[in-house]
């Protein structure tokens, strides 16, 4: 926040200071040819017309000069991390710490459009095409005064308030003063998360068995028991000790070697040609099962990582983040989530196949996508017959007509009914169409 002006000079916190003024040297001269033909006539009329307004143009000056001395403007926000459709409080703080009043204070602050502020958008700034918010004060001597405000948390995205700009002059008008403080705050807001029951996901084991089915291989270092010896058992695994005991072939039961983890692919594009465009409201549905999906395997406890076809804003690098068990990947991946963009990098069926490869054995690929055309399909099927476990969760209109043999599949219309475009299928005169 700002610091007290006591401590740094106001040009350490103020930067691009300009002075205006409706008062020119003319009006000096003018009072000092009053004053002079004043005393000459001994005239008390123009001695003292001439007087103040000699008086009134020091003042202003002075005042003027003075006006942002001591001038503190704050801005504090509830929450600096919130969900989409959250709403948080936002206080705006004027403090005049001097003897010199202000009589009038206007402050412009640059805020997010996207986010409206008391249920009102942000005013547009047609020549920059930024956000601004406009306040006006009067902070006597020594005066706080503070302004409260909600922010509604409607998109997901990283913002940032400030810098503003500050303009504020003699109680006269004759001066005055703008200033730029570089202040700023951010906020970051998610997407929003459904619940379990939302998604109508089983409550046990959403993601599929997480059993050992198509690991890779035994890890002869971890035992977890002995079972009944098989043909295709090595000898060097049988329990001899066991044997004996038992009067029967019996081998040693190994631990998978290939850990569960859960590795989620987020298809942005909402079209089958995703360089047509895209459909805003879609897509922010599917981010949000993505990151539902993500919190749900933190809360098991399964190592998760995100692979997304968007880009970060500026930027025309996919997203990868592997699977982890760190206490930030969730906060990690929600992050990435809340700025991904809808501009797609590539076809995520071409991603499916180049970074499945390298994912542990043990992971669960699960894909997240508002289409499934045939080549996506096409692509989960040859994973599938390579022996990885896949899980496809798809807000198409249709579920996949085909049979994919191998894939768990979840579809969810129910979270997109609102966004389909109702078709005829039978006009007035009930001719079925």
């Amino acid at each position: 926040m700002l610091r007290r002006l006591s401590r740094t000079p106001h040009h350490h916190r103020f930067i691009d200071v300009e002075s205006d003024t409706q008062f020119s040297d003319a009006w000096v001269v003018l009072g000092a040819l009053l004053l002079f033909l004043g005393l000459v006539l001994q005239n008390v009329f123009l001695t003292a017309v001439a007087v103040a307004l000699l008086v009134v143009a020091a003042t202003s000056w002075l005042w003027n000069a003075l006006s942002l001395f001591g001038l503190h403007y704050e801005r504090h926000l509830s929450e600096i991390r919130a969900f989409r459709g959250e709403t948080i409080n936002l206080v705006l703080m004027v403090r005049n710490q001097k003897l010199l009043p202000l009589t009038w204070l206007s402050i412009v602050d640059r805020f997010p459009v996207e986010l409206p502020v008391n249920a009102s958008k942000v005013m547009v700034n047609a020549t920059t095409n930024l956000g601004e918010f406009h306040t006006f004060w009067m902070p006597g001597a020594f005066q706080r005064l503070q302004r409260s405000f909600q922010i509604q948390c409607s998109e997901r995205g990283f913002y940032t308030f400030g810098p503003s700009v500050v303009t504020t002059g003699d109680g006269f008008g004759l001066f005055s003063r703008r200033a730029t403080l570089m202040e700023r705050q951010r906020l970051i807001v998610y997407p929003h998360l459904y619940r379990a029951a939302d998604l109508r996901l089983p409550r046990k084991n959403p993601f599929g068995s997480q059993g050992a089915r198509g690991r890779l291989f035994d890890d002869p270092l971890r035992t977890v028991g002995i079972r009944a010896w098989q043909p295709a058992d090595s000898l060097h695994h049988v329990h001899w000790k066991a044997t004996a005991r038992q009067q029967q072939l019996l081998s040693r039961a190994f631990e998978p070697s290939a850990e569960a983890q859960v590795l989620i692919f987020l298809n942005v594009a909402t079209l089958v040609r995703h360089w047509h465009g895209y459909i805003p409201e879609l897509l922010e549905r599917v981010v949000s099962v993505a990151g539902t999906l993500a919190a749900l395997a933190a809360e098991q406890r399964l190592p998760v990582g995100l692979i997304a076809n968007g880009a970060l804003p500026n930027s025309d690098q996919p997203i990868r983040v592997l699977p982890g068990r760190s206490p930030d990947q969730l906060l990690h991946i929600l992050e990435l989530l809340a700025a991904v963009t809808n501009f797609a990098t590539g076809p995520i069926e071409e991603m499916l196949l180049r970074e499945a490869p390298r994912a542990p054995w043990g992971a669960t690929l699960v894909l997240v996508t508002a289409i499934a055309h045939e080549a996506l399909l096409a692509a989960l099927l040859d994973l599938a017959r390579a022996g990885r476990r896949v899980v496809l969760f798809t807000l198409a209109e249709e579920p996949p007509v085909a049979l994919m043999p191998g894939i768990m599949i979840y579809h969810l219309p129910h979270l997109v009914e609102d966004l389909l475009t109702p078709t005829l299928v039978q006009d007035a005169e009930t001719r079925v169409l």
